[in-house]
């Protein structure tokens, strides 16, 4: 009787012994038992199906490097995997009707892949979908060959392409020809295996000429849109609403609120708690007016986190969408590693995949808040820097089209009315601080011809942690400023300085992706170093915030002269868990960066309440017009 019943029967070649014959009937299993990618072991089974017991002495293709072998003498052949295998003194002979066993741990020998050659694939596509003006293709690639392929094809299309799936792709105006490739979970195609890939395209009219084929959004001129001046809003693709039903959150998009024109009647969203359709129809008529949908893009963030369609519907009516690539974010504390890099260049392949589903132009705004101290604090550190945003470009740029790229720094520098210290090259520091400004300029000129604008942000509060004396996440130390010594009366005439400043030092467009005033004010009446609910006034820098927006419309022609092209306020609505159990710099005032607020509770309330209401005039100031 058989003691094993084989799973895998592998030819061996049986070799004579000088004292005893061998018998050819020999039966010879390999199997594995772990597989970890890389390597491997397994259990090598020699069955002896005779009557009398056999000497056994082996070969057999082991599948990688031996690195370990247990219960058997081996060797090797050092150009091959082959092994030859025979037994030791107490297991040389496998008795008659049983079994023999030994076992090894192997390395993969890893191949790789080569490119296609002609007829090594075969493509075939199917129609998905027909329609008046365009058309789907679900198509095959087979690889007809014994060996792995890093595939490619190119073909004919009738027509424009405006989505693909499963794969990189760039078609030519002209032919028409479409150029695709593998992503990154599918670019290796498996020896007589296939993979699937599709696409969809608008139809073409056999009388244009192929030449003047406009594309399916409309591609803003670059000369155009960075020299015109214009406002948008951020905070996310959709704002979260705590349900008057569950009290979970209801999403807003950010889309509906440019192209709804009937939000208030919306039926979803009129589940929000104390869910003002009037107030929700106001700001609707305001913020279809925008140009700039600013978006975030945060280390971990998910492609399903937006709405691909509705942002394409929104591009399709003249919208921008800005994407801050926030990927190290708080995390900068010096140049990111070999690991992180690696990392980064693998989310910078999945943020190409992402934007070339958007047709149109697209501005991507590269790590905000970059020149953090390890990074500026040596010449060396920023060359290194550069060369990591230098590649992500080259990355990005490679893999999508139509996207203008920048990089955004932080306004770190003094802001006292009082303080009058040279290196701010002006009256007061108040006004700016070119020291500051100037400290990323080697980052700057490194990547000057890959920018297509300058970048900067604004972020300030009458109170947050104390930058000389953070404390940790649990325990953040406090500290709080009057108007003079933060600088909060100057701050529109600073923006323009800045502007200005990095216009004469760069030669490029300038942007300001974000700015966020924090409009709680605090006053510590005990003097214990402790915010304490009773201490903050909620809407103490209400007024402030709207002055400073004021000023800056009202200063748009110089601000446009002096090359800014546009501006958006960070956070549309005030939220009530921003960051909450996070880093937190302007502490309980995280909640209260939004240039609209509603009646939710800070850190009881999950998300923004329906009975949304402008922070004084900001919002006819920034979109009525």
């Amino acid at each position: 009787m058989r003691l094993l019943k084989p799973l895998g029967f592998i030819s061996a070649i049986l070799l004579a012994s000088s004292s005893t014959l061998i018998s050819a009937e020999l039966q010879v299993d390999v199997i594995k038992q772990n597989d970890w990618g890389s390597g491997f072991c397994a259990k090598v089974y020699i069955y002896n199906p005779n009557s009398t017991k056999e000497l056994w002495n082996i070969s057999f293709d082991a599948g990688g490097v031996i690195n370990k072998l247990w219960n058997a003498n081996y060797s090797n052949n050092s150009s091959t995997t082959e092994i030859m295998a025979s037994g030791l003194d107490w297991n040389k002979y496998v008795k008659a009707n049983a079994n023999v066993t030994f076992g090894y741990c192997a390395t993969k020998i890893v191949t790789a892949p080569v490119k296609p050659q002609k007829g090594d694939l075969t493509l075939t596509q199917t129609l998905k979908a027909d329609w008046d003006s365009g058309f789907c293709k679900n198509v095959q690639v087979k690889n007809n060959t014994s060996h792995d392929i890093d595939w490619e094809v190119d073909f004919l299309i009738d027509g424009v392409i405006t989505k693909a799936w499963n794969s990189i792709y760039t078609q030519n105006d002209k032919t028409l020809k479409m150029v695709a490739e593998g992503v990154e979970w599918n670019n290796i195609l498996k020896a007589n295996s296939y993979i699937n890939f599709g696409y969809c395209a608008n139809k073409i009219e056999k009388s244009i000429e192929t030449e003047t084929i406009a594309k399916t959004a409309p591609t803003i001129s670059k000369n155009r849109l960075l020299t015109e001046f214009n406002i948008g809003f951020g905070g996310s693709y959709a704002y979260p609403f705590v349900s008057n039903k569950d009290g979970k959150k209801i999403w807003v998009s950010s889309v509906d609120l440019v192209l709804d024109d009937n939000i208030e009647s919306n039926g979803y969203y009129s589940n929000i708690k104390d869910f003002d359709a009037s107030a929700f129809d106001n700001l609707q008529n305001s913020l279809k007016n925008s140009k700039f949908l600013v978006y975030w893009l945060t280390e971990g963030w998910e492609e399903s986190w937006f709405d691909v369609a509705k942002i394409q519907k929104a591009m399709d009516k003249g919208y921008i969408p800005v994407f801050n690539y926030w990927y190290f974010g708080d995390k900068l504390r010096d140049v990111p590693n070999d690991s992180q890099k690696d990392k980064y260049l693998k989310d910078n392949t999945k943020v190409a995949l992402f934007l070339n589903k958007l047709k149109g132009t697209k501005l991507l705004i590269l790590e905000p808040e970059f020149n953090k101290a390890g990074i500026i604090s040596s010449d060396d550190n920023q060359h290194k820097f550069a060369s990591i945003i230098s590649d992500a470009i080259d990355k990005i740029k490679s893999n999508t089209n139509d996207v203008l790229f920048s990089l955004a720094m932080m306004d770190t520098g003094y802001r006292g009315e009082k303080s009058t210290s040279s290196r701010c090259g002006y009256d007061n520091c108040s006004l700016g601080d070119k020291y500051a400004w100037g400290q990323p300029k080697i980052v700057y000129n490194d990547l000057l011809d890959k920018l297509d604008f300058i970048s900067f942000q604004e972020m300030i509060g009458q109170f947050s942690r104390d930058p000389n004396n953070s404390g940790d996440w649990k325990n953040p130390n406090p500290i709080s400023y009057s108007n003079s010594d933060i600088g909060i009366d100057n701050l529109a005439i600073r923006i323009a300085n800045f502007t200005e400043y990095l216009k004469e030092q760069y030669k490029k467009p300038i942007f300001l992706p974000y700015i966020s005033i924090a409009t709680a004010t605090w006053s510590d009446i005990n003097d214990n170093n402790i915010i304490e609910t009773s201490e903050i006034d909620y809407n103490g820098w209400d007024n402030k915030a709207n002055l400073v927006y004021q000023e800056l419309y009202s200063m748009k022609t110089e601000l446009q002269q002096k090359g800014l092209f546009g501006f958006a306020p960070m956070a549309l609505f005030d939220n009530p868990r921003h960051d909450y159990e996070g880093y937190q710099y302007f502490m309980q005032n995280e909640y209260h960066l939004g240039i609209i607020k509603s009646g939710a509770i800070d850190d009881i309330d999950i998300a923004t309440r329906g009975d949304i209401q402008p922070k004084e005039d900001i919002i006819s100031t920034l979109f009525g017009k």
